[in-house]
C-alpha cells in the first residue's frame, strides 16, 4: 500500500514538473535569454523566486525552459531505444536460428564498446548540439535493452497461444504485433522509465561538458557548467539547476514503484 502511494505521489509531481517545463509560459513572463543588467546577481525573491545569474536573466524562467530541452530530449531517447530494442528482440528472438546469432552478435559487439566514448565519438563525427546528442545516447542504449527484451520474449515463444497461432497458419508480423509486444509492454515500459531518469543525467552531464545545447540557450547541464566561477559567491545559481536534475530523476524512479507487483 505505501509503495503505491509513493508512487503515485511521485508520478503526481513527475507531472507538475513536465507540464511546467512543456508550458513555461504559464508560469513565467520573462523571457529566458532576456538580458537586465540592472538586475544581476539579485538574490532570490518574490519578483525572482531563484534569482537571477550575471546577465540579470530570471533563473526560474532559464530553469524551467531548460528542464524543456533536458526533459524532452531524454523522452525522445528513451522513446527511441527502447522502441528500437523490442522490435529488435522480438523479430531476434523469433526468426531463431543463424539469425538469432547474427542479430544477439551485432548486440554483443556493441555492448562492449563503451557507451560514453562511443557517443562522444558520434557526437563528435555529427557536430556538438543537442540532436547529435539525442542520436547518439539512443544508438549507445538500446542494446543493453534489446538483450533483456530477448530474454523475456525467448520465455514466451514456447507459450500454448504462440504454438496455437504458428500452427494455424499465424504470419510472423502477426504473431510478434498482436501476441509477442503486448506481452512485454509492462517490461518495455518499465526499460523506459529507466531510460528516461538515466536520459537526464546523460544529457546534463555531457551538456555540462560542453557537447550538448550552445550557449546562450538554457539547458540544466549548461547552467551548472556556467555557473562554475560563481560558486562561492552566488551558490544558488548551481544549487538550483543540481536539484532540478535530482528530484526529477528520484520521482521519475520513484514512479516505478506503481509497475511493481503488489
Amino acid at each position: 500500500m505505501m509503495r503505491t502511494i509513493i508512487g503515485a505521489l511521485s508520478l503526481a509531481l513527475l507531472a507538475v514538473i513536465l507540464l511546467a517545463c512543456a508550458f513555461p509560459g504559464l508560469f513565467t513572463n520573462y523571457e529566458p535569454n532576456a538580458i537586465n543588467f540592472a538586475e544581476k546577481f539579485s538574490q532570490p525573491n518574490r519578483i525572482h523566486l531563484m534569482g537571477t545569474d550575471e546577465l540579470g536573466r530570471d533563473l526560474f524562467t532559464r530553469l524551467l525552459f531548460g528542464g524543456r530541452v533536458t526533459i524532452g530530449s531524454s523522452l525522445v531517447i528513451a522513446g527511441g531505444s527502447t522502441l528500437i530494442a523490442a522490435i529488435w528482440a522480438a523479430v531476434s528472438a523469433y526468426l531463431g536460428g543463424i539469425w538469432d546469432e547474427l542479430m544477439t552478435r551485432i548486440v554483443d559487439i556493441l555492448m562492449i564498446i563503451p557507451a560514453l566514448l562511443f557517443a562522444l565519438l558520434l557526437i563528435s563525427i555529427l557536430e556538438p548540439g543537442m540532436r547529435s546528442l539525442v542520436i547518439a545516447l539512443a544508438i549507445v542504449r538500446w542494446p543493453g535493452y534489446a538483450r533483456i527484451l530477448r530474454g523475456q520474449v525467448y520465455s514466451l515463444l514456447s507459450a500454448e497461444y504462440l504454438v496455437a497461432a504458428k500452427a494455424l497458419g499465424a504470419k510472423p508480423v502477426h504473431i510478434i504485433r498482436r501476441h509477442i509486444m503486448p506481452n512485454i509492454t509492462m517490461l518495455i515500459i518499465t526499460l523506459f522509465g529507466l531510460s528516461f531518469a538515466s536520459g537526464i543525467l546523460s544529457i546534463s552531464s555531457l551538456s555540462f561538458l560542453g557537447f550538448g545545447v550552445q550557449l546562450p540557450h538554457p539547458e540544466w547541464g549548461a547552467m551548472i557548467n556556467a555557473a562554475r566561477p560563481f560558486l562561492q559567491t552566488r551558490p544558488y545559481l548551481m544549487i538550483f539547476p543540481g536539484l532540478a536534475i535530482i528530484v526529477t530523476v528520484l520521482l521519475a524512479n520513484l514512479s516505478l514503484r506503481l509497475l511493481e507487483p503488489s
